[in-house]
């Protein structure tokens, strides 16, 4: 589904975010990318949907180079995948429902979601993927009235309002304690495993990279290090990715 040719990111101030990345992401894989802050793991998920564009490399999405891809073509590609944030950017004040629908935005045009005119069909999918992500009962809730890990998961349907064929989850833990750790995870797997969307998503926890991941690459410096399973990073690559002083810590 997706593959990643020579991919490099040099920013305006000279900084060498990326550097020659090449894997490739098969069709409902569940990749997960770790490394230290500033290694390059936004950069790279921001350059997959071209929020940022690379210097140079191929993006190959369904056989499509992507960082060719302008105007109406850019964004019908940008509408095939979903991103996740590490801070939700819902709406505070709008419903459930609304920030959900609000994923929809491409499809239904700027001027009907702000008047709030959906088909039947989208209402019928936006209660679909409340349920998905456990939230029933919820859709009337105002956002900023909801736990931070039931924000994450509003964030994940609005982002499946888009039919996404790949969901990117840039940290989407980062922000929460390790019991809803787990939950927003558990419903990203469901995401996965069910509805067959191919997930790449950035995480700093180990212990919670082995109970998800299919596969992990890692990045360091801007470069790719390890591409393996989860379960194949022992003391040494431990070491190799996070350092010599690096300790890991467990989200149980």
């Amino acid at each position: 589904m997706l593959e990643i040719k020579n991919l490099e990111k040099v920013y305006p101030n000279g900084h060498h975010a990326l550097k020659d990345i090449t894997f490739s992401v098969p069709d409902g894989e569940f990749l997960v990318v770790i490394g230290l802050s500033g290694s390059g793991k936004s950069t790279m998920l921001r350059c997959i949907n071209r929020l940022h564009d690379p210097t140079s490399g191929e993006i190959l999405f369904n056989g499509v180079d992507t960082t060719k891809l302008k105007g109406a073509t850019l964004r019908k590609m940008r509408s095939e995948i979903g991103m996740i944030f590490q801070h939700f950017n819902l709406i505070p004040r709008k419903t459930v429902m609304a920030n959900v629908l609000s994923g929809n935005l491409s499809r239904t045009g700027i001027l009907k979601s702000i008047l709030g005119i959906y088909t039947p069909e989208d209402l019928e999918r936006a209660n679909k993927y409340i349920e998905i992500v456990g939230l029933k009962g919820k859709e009337k809730n105002r956002a900023d009235n909801l736990s931070g890990g039931q924000q994450q998961r509003v964030s994940i349907a609005r982002a499946l309002m888009q039919n996404p064929k790949i969901l990117l989850a840039d940290e989407p833990v980062a922000s929460l304690d390790p019991a809803t750790s787990h939950s927003v995870m558990q419903y990203l797997k469901k995401v996965n495993e069910e509805l067959g969307v191919t997930v790449i998503c950035n995480l700093h926890f180990l212990s919670l990279v082995r109970q998800y991941a299919h596969r992990v690459v890692a990045l360091k410096h801007g470069k790719l290090i390890y591409d393996g399973k989860p379960l194949e990073i022992n003391e040494e690559w431990f070491k190799t990715i996070y350092g010599e002083d690096a300790v890991e810590v467990t989200i149980n």
